[in-house]
């Protein structure tokens, strides 16, 4: 794809390169500019270097004599966006000039810049700005890199993105004080552009220029081809490099040029999107409580007594780790040693959870001695009541346990008569003798390590769980023996 400008010019600069596309944006032309202004807020900063190779020459019968043989340019420009619009600039200086009186430095023309853009891309319809540019005369007319006098242009600019290609065209005008040196003549010309570029990625492209942008009027027609690529970082760092060779022998045209940009973004964040707008009379989750006050819309309340007006469902409002679906008390905690694993959800005396049967309530005997005193009945009543629903188990082991108050073999002998005990009131109470088992294990196994504040009362339990036959201790008594349970 080729773009084309032919501009005109009212002072002999010859530098021929018009940095235009100031922005970091990895869709705008180096050269051209863009159509877009960018997201308001935003702004740019640049440094860039342009060297040129004969960018003027003069013809005579005997060929092409060089006036301008090399020019090396520094610009610093930048740019931003306010308002709908882009407000931009660059200052050239020639710090690297060559001409027929020998090495010079010089200031370059001042530019400043604002596009308006005019119409957005819809469908089939390209975006649409107009540019316009005004130029100082702060360069150095002796040496062919100013005017006199300024100097300015506008243009419509016109760009469409088809997928990863960017097209663009520009068609204005400029005008300043005619001039006239080396029978060239400055003064009123247009301004034509066609261009394209090819979008690698969101922070990569690759664009294909031809310009002529040497502020000659119509005298001369200088055309330059050039190739740049652009990319920029996350961060708002980007850099573009290019480089261009000259079409034609118009002024400005240079044999070859190359060059390169750096520059920081700042891409001002967009503003937040407004919330959506919410029917007062929507109810979402059908739960009686409008979208406007329910904190959860999406899920329905559940009417149970633990804050039923947020529209939040509680999966467990009375904390025991029980959830809502399973607990048959939801405002009741079950005890700390019941399992929320098995548990519905109220607390009790007795519950079968998984390999035992938790019991919540002490089974109290006499002092040191193995007799069930009346407070343990209720408790062992509950216990039965668990071992009654669950036919299937085939062995219930009781297990005593001591503290450690008495000697070890006291206590080993205390906790297996306690367990017998116990085994026992369960055979009386019509659990088949063959599903039970007892065994006494003294203080070798506390639940709460000795020292501590109610370990004495703790470790002091009887407890009842599910056996398998492999599992049943050799040492274990029984009522009967209707057949040796064991392997």
């Amino acid at each position: 794809m080729l773009l084309l400008l032919a501009t005109t010019a009212f002072a002999l600069d010859a530098h021929g390169f018009e940095l235009l596309g100031t922005s970091g944006d990895p869709t705008v032309f180096t050269r051209i500019g863009s159509a877009y202004a960018g997201r308001s807020g935003s702004w740019d900063t640049l440094l860039a270097f342009d060297y040129a190779q004969n960018p003027l020459a003069e013809t005579f019968p005997w060929g092409r004599e060089p006036v301008l043989s090399s020019l090396g340019t520094i610009y610093v420009g930048g740019g931003y966006s306010f308002g709908g619009l882009r407000l931009d600039g660059a200052l050239p200086i020639h710090a690297m000039g060559e001409d027929q009186t020998g090495s010079f430095i010089a200031p370059g023309d001042a530019r400043v810049g604002v596009l308006v853009p005019t119409f957005k891309e819809n469908g089939l319809r390209p975006a649409v700005g107009v540019q316009a540019n005004l130029w100082l005369p702060t360069g150095d007319e002796t040496h062919h890199v100013g005017g006199l006098g300024p100097r300015a242009s506008a243009a419509a600019v016109i760009e469409k993105d088809i997928g990863n290609v960017g097209l663009i065209a520009m068609l204005g005008a400029e005008v300043g004080f005619p001039e006239q040196d080396r029978n060239l003549v400055a003064g009123i010309g247009p301004m034509l552009a066609l261009g394209g570029r090819y979008r690698i990625t969101d922070a990569a492209s690759a664009a294909l220029e031809v310009t002529s942008q040497s502020d000659m009027g119509l005298t001369t027609w200088p055309v330059e081809a050039t190739l740049s690529g652009r990319y920029r970082l996350p961060a708002g760092a980007w850099a573009s490099l290019g480089g261009a060779a000259g079409l034609t022998d118009g002024a400005g045209a240079a044999s070859w040029r190359a060059f390169l940009t750096v520059g920081w973004t700042y891409i001002k964040p967009a503003p937040p999107a407004p919330p959506p707008q919410i029917d007062p009379h929507l109810d979402t989750d059908s739960d009686g409580i409008v979208d406007v006050i329910d904190r959860c819309d999406d899920m329905a309340e559940t009417y149970d007594g633990f804050e039923d007006a947020d529209g939040c469902p509680e999966f467990d409002g009375d904390q025991d780790g029980v959830a809502f679906d399973k607990d048959a008390c939801p405002r009741d905690p079950i005890r700390p040693e019941q399992d929320p694993r098995y548990s519905d959800g109220c607390p009790k005396v007795a519950e079968f959870a998984g390999d035992r049967i938790v019991i919540t309530e002490a089974i109290f005997f006499a002092e040191g001695r193995s007799e069930l005193m009346p407070s343990a009945i209720p408790v062992l009543q509950a216990v039965l009541g668990v071992m009654e629903q669950h036919p299937e188990i085939p062995y219930f082991l009781v297990e005593g346990h001591t503290n450690d108050n008495g000697s070890d073999l006291f206590n080993l002998r205390l906790s297996d008569a306690r367990a017998f005990a116990v085994m026992t009131w369960f055979g009386e109470h019509g659990v088949p003798s063959e599903r039970l088992l007892s065994k006494g294990f003294g203080e070798g196994r506390p639940l709460v390590p000795l020292g501590e504040p109610d370990a004495v009362s703790v470790n002091r339990r009887v407890e009842v769980r599910v056996v398998k036959i492999e599992e049943i201790p050799r040492d274990a008594r029984r009522l009967s023996v209707p057949g040796d349970v064991r392997r």
